[in-house]
């Protein structure tokens, strides 16, 4: 939704806006003269002439009603996006993981060949001032969420299928219904236009041969950091080889780990269908610095490193923590985790049981609900007493686990927050403990 609110903003429209809670987020909005207030009331929209919520946002919230009932024209987040898309060629990412990272990385390598390409990136990153731009080429590149369906509203010129795992089945009801959206999703590509889909996942290949069977005027561009593929990436750490239809290159990037190379793939081989120098792009990812929330260090005290990772799926949770070792092999890894949902733990616990098995210690933090409960909900607390190993225990609210795993903590420990809620909140209070001890 800021994302939104900034391009709005580059049109010189009047914003207004209001959250839950306040959040460093909203700050460069304010900047820009955007009314943002906190805390929700059905008289914050007597005088706005268009409504944008998010899926996430029912029609019985107070606000929304209240402009149904003035006749305030309502749109979702989705739909707004796509009518700013309309008129541009659109690469659109989608996938279960990824999504931000990788359209960050296009973003920031068409603006640095000198290209106004205009961006939606789903997340802060530091390269840039602010996380979403309407621009004035015709490149426009966004992310398309699969939550409430939003990435069907739009007709890309390239779309990305980075994978596709279970997620969000609270909303969709059923994998196989998941299943069917991705499909739907990739169906929504121009006539003549390109996929560009990460062959690693089963499931993303499977809707992608689908979709090649149906669509032969797609093009299909396959990338794998694990087997042949048009874009085939291979690498250590940082450094990497990347192997296309037409030449070998080599580069390197700022962050480690098997999924940053294959979003790095993915980006790239957009890039070069999209039209951009393959070369040119190569340099530029050399010095892209991420995304914020993503493997991004919070301090470092007394030998002690502080990382903070958005990952909140236990696809996530194993690729963030096997990163983590890849980079520093021999510090003790100490993981603070936060579930994101409640029935997320609960649907995804098969995995949730393993995924933590590279790390030392776990501590499970009260769970981030975003949404409402349904009745099939799993604990934080729950949750410790299922993961297989190493043992987790449970640590409670944000503040009390990051003064615990402070308390707990060794020279040559490496603590890492991990979750999609407020859990990077926890960095902060663990290095004032570790600098206060000192």
């Amino acid at each position: 939704m800021s994302a939104l609110a900034h391009i709005l903003l580059d049109d010189g429209l009047v914003v207004s806006g209001c959250d839950r809670v306040d959040a460093p987020i909203l700050q460069p909005l304010r900047d820009r003269g955007a009314r943002i207030v906190i805390g929700h009331n059905e008289h914050h929209v007597t005088t706005a002439t268009q409504v944008v919520r998010t899926a996430a946002v029912p029609e019985s919230h107070p606000e929304i009603s209240r402009a149904i009932e003035l006749g305030i024209p309502l749109q979702t987040r989705a739909e707004l996006l796509a009518e700013i898309a309309s008129s541009r060629d659109v690469i659109a990412v989608g996938g279960s993981h990824g999504k931000t990272t990788t359209t960050a990385m296009i973003a920031y390598a068409m603006r640095a060949s000198g290209r106004d390409a205009g961006y939606v990136i789903g997340g802060e990153a530091p390269d840039f001032c602010v996380h979403a731009r309407r621009g004035t080429d015709r490149w426009l590149v966004l992310e398309a969420d699969e939550y409430g369906r939003a990435f069907h509203h739009y007709t890309p010129e390239i779309a990305i299928l980075t994978n596709c795992e279970p997620d969000h089945l609270d909303y969709y009801g059923s994998q196989a219904a998941l299943e069917e959206a991705f499909l739907q999703y990739v169906r929504t590509v121009k006539q003549g236009g390109a996929l560009v889909v990460g062959v690693d996942s089963p499931l993303a290949d499977q809707i992608a041969s689908t979709l090649h069977a149906e669509r032969p005027d797609v093009q299909l561009i396959t990338c794998s950091s694990q087997s042949s593929a048009d874009y085939q990436i291979d690498g250590t750490d940082d450094s990497y080889e990347l192997t296309t239809p037409d030449a070998t290159v080599g580069g390197s990037l700022v962050q480690p780990g098997q999924y940053q190379r294959q979003n790095a793939a993915t980006a790239l081989a957009a890039l070069v269908t999209a039209g951009f120098d393959l070369s040119d792009s190569v340099d530029a990812l050399k010095m892209f610095n991420g995304v914020n929330r993503r493997f991004q260090l919070h301090g470092q005290c007394n030998d002690i490193v502080v990382l903070d990772d958005y990952a909140h799926h236990p696809t996530e949770v194993a690729a963030a923590i096997a990163a983590a070792r890849q980079r520093w092999p021999d510090r003790r890894m100490v993981v603070l985790f936060q579930p994101h949902t409640y029935t997320r733990t609960s649907y995804l616990i098969d995995g949730f049981r393993t995924c933590f098995s590279a790390a030392d210690v776990v501590y499970t933090v009260d769970t981030y609900a975003a949404r409402a409960m349904t009745g099939e909900e799993m604990t934080s607390e729950q949750l410790a007493s299922e993961i297989v190993a190493p043992d987790a225990i449970y640590a409670g609210s944000v503040e009390d686990s990051g003064r615990l795993a402070a308390a707990n903590a060794q020279p040559g420990d490496l603590l890492i927050t991990m979750g999609a809620g407020d859990i990077d909140g926890a960095g902060p209070i663990i290095l004032s403990a570790l600098e206060a001890a000192t």
